[in-house]
């Protein structure tokens, strides 16, 4: 019978394949009584160094394979090792109670690992596994014993597993392993972020995957929805098998697109970037060919927990994705909590209509203490590359001169201080409420640049919340209103000569890139696995045409109709680009 469980989806694309049950060695250690302490603290020191070198020996594998980043795991493991008070603390019992060190060196394991996980703070849980894994290769070294590995497997599998601990991971067989699928873990977890840098589709926080999946049951990841199928039924592994070849075709479309200009027919570049909500997204979104960074969402340093971020916890991943992308830009959009983002540590989430109420810029501009700290972070990182940075729902130009005076005051206080950052740091507002629209002309003179926040930007102006099912239907990007709305933000923005780009889900959309070059939109940012669709589609434009077709279509009555119409040129492209070549403006300009 199917079972279906849900958990943390933390690296996107979908496994099918048999499971394969991975447990790590359960280490059996006794107490037993010992006669020469210093010996045993010896056995114990060289155990240590034998670790030590191990990790490194990691470290150097995992930065030629990956990249330092995600080698930075195993430097985190080497601070363990140096950690003064498990020394002590193994000195102290052999010497004072004449106890073999792996019997303490087992129970410092057991109780720090039940520390950790009383621990609020997700992000310190997930450090358990990191301490678990220091802690037994350790105990292996000390007891001439091997620790289970994945490193060479029979045949293509998916892994399921309690855990799989970041060493583990770093020689993982990423021919064999198709995905993952574990009882614990999060999305910052060392073992998420090297799924992901792997590019193995995984689920973690099953909590009973261990439980119900056997070894050789067909199994199935659905590392971007969060889903995993233990024995599917016949429809359902035939329809996750059928979207694993659509991605797999978007995956090989990804790798061509990064060879390919951005360009329309007749020259015109319109750059497509990447919106990215962690630092890990960032080199992926380097390799696939993304122009910049459109829209990093920095509000992940924030949430699911009970503590503020540090602005030094901050700025390491700002700067960390300015110096991966330098010289392309990189968007900071500043924090936009409320809503649906809901942190456990900021406000109270009690708001009858959160969309509309305490968030983004407002809330900013009242918590002037955590907004100076993440401008600081953001300032300090600019000196590692092209860093802009733009404020959300603004309003109208009090909020924008508030929020810019706040800017100024931060950029005293670090020069004061003799701290390094660029002097002149790009910086624009969304425009994602009507309001801005109509004040476009005049925020336009106090910006250098616009990003048009188009999901936001349609909820508010069609009074419409796409969550709820029985008005979803009146979401609609396509209609007349929303476009004029996108038209006349894009021309406030060319009168004042910045630059304007789209970040919303209808930058992603194909069959939205004619009108929107045609509005003159400057750049489209986008999640990752759209730009290659996105990018063929605007080599099928031509800026002429494109131009003609916009000024048509905010003159039509109905989303309907424009939608209708966008369907059938982008069609009627395809196939010209066929089957003709090169084709005129008359040829689609009668469409």
């Amino acid at each position: 019978m199917e079972i279906v469980l849900h958990g943390d989806g933390v690296s996107p694309g979908i496994a099918i394949g048999p499971a394969l049950t991975f447990r790590v060695n359960s280490i059996e250690v006794s107490r037993t009584k010992i006669k020469n302490a210093d010996a045993e603290i010896a056995r114990f020191d060289r155990a240590v160094t034998e670790v030590r070198a191990e990790l490194q020996r990691l470290h150097e594998q995992t930065a030629l394979a990956i990249g330092e980043k995600h080698a930075d795991i195993f430097k985190a493991h080497l601070l363990l090792l140096e950690d003064v008070t498990m020394r002590e603390e193994v000195e102290r019992q052999v010497r004072e109670e004449k106890v073999n060190p792996e019997f303490v060196v087992n129970e410092l394991i057991a109780r720090y690992s039940k520390v950790l996980e009383t621990v609020e703070d997700p992000r310190f849980r997930e450090r358990t596994q990191d301490f678990v894994d220091v802690g037994n290769r350790i105990l292996a070294r000390m007891l001439n014993t091997d620790l289970e590995s994945l490193e060479r497997l029979e045949r293509a599998s998916v892994v399921v597993a309690h855990d799989v601990p970041p060493s583990v991971a770093a020689k993982i067989d990423r021919k064999n392993v198709k995905g993952i699928a574990t009882d614990v873990g999060g999305p910052t977890s060392h073992t998420a972020i090297l799924a992901r840098a792997f590019e193995i589709p995984a689920v973690v926080g099953l909590r009973f995957v261990g439980s119900y999946a056997m070894p050789s049951d067909t199994i199935i990841v659905d590392g971007t929805k969060g889903d995993v199928v233990i024995r599917p039924a016949k429809e359902t592994l035939a329809k996750y098998e059928s979207r694993k070849v659509r991605e797999d075709r978007v995956r090989e479309a990804l790798l061509a697109a990064v060879q390919k200009p951005s360009v329309t027919i007749d020259g015109h570049e319109v750059p497509t970037m990447a919106n990215i909500e962690l630092p890990e997204e960032v080199e992926h979104s380097k390799r696939i060919g993304a122009q910049g960074i459109g829209l990093f969402r920095t509000e992940y340093l924030f949430l699911n927990r009970n503590t503020l971020p540090t602005e030094e916890e901050q700025y390491e991943a700002y700067a960390s994705a300015a110096q991966t992308m330098n010289p392309l830009p990189v968007s900071l959009r500043t924090l936009d909590i409320g809503g649906d983002k809901v942190a456990n540590n900021l406000g109270d989430g009690g708001e009858t209509n959160p969309q509309m109420g305490w968030r983004a810029i407002r809330f900013c501009l009242e918590q002037t203490d955590i907004f100076k700290a993440q401008l600081r972070a953001m300032c300090r990182a600019s000196v590692h590359g092209n860093i802009q940075i733009m404020f959300p729902l603004i309003s109208g130009l009090d909020e924008l001169l508030r929020a810019k005076a706040i800017l100024k005051d931060v950029y005293a206080d670090l020069e004061k201080r003799g701290v390094q950052f660029k002097k002149k740091i790009p910086v624009g507002s969304m425009i994602e409420v009507p309001s801005a629209v109509e004040l476009a002309e005049v925020l336009a003179r106090e910006c250098d640049f616009f990003s048009v926040g188009t999901n936001d930007l349609i909820q508010y102006s069609l009074a419409v919340d796409r969550d709820n099912a029985r008005i979803a239907h009146m979401y609609e990007p396509a209609h007349p209103a929303v476009l004029r709305l996108i038209r006349r933000a894009v021309r406030a923005a060319r009168a004042a000569r910045i630059p304007i780009g789209v970040c919303g889900e209808m930058a992603g959309d194909p069959l939205f890139s004619e009108i929107l070059v045609g509005f003159g939109v400057t750049s489209l940012s986008m999640s990752s696995v759209a730009i290659p669709a996105v990018r063929a589609e605007i080599s099928q434009i031509r800026l002429s045409l494109a131009k003609r077709f916009a000024l048509r279509a905010v003159r039509m009555s109905s989303g309907a109709e424009i939608l209708d119409t966008m369907q059938r040129r982008s069609k009627q492209r395809r196939a010209m680009k066929e089957y003709l070549g090169e084709f005129s403006d008359e040829d689609l300009d009668a469409l």
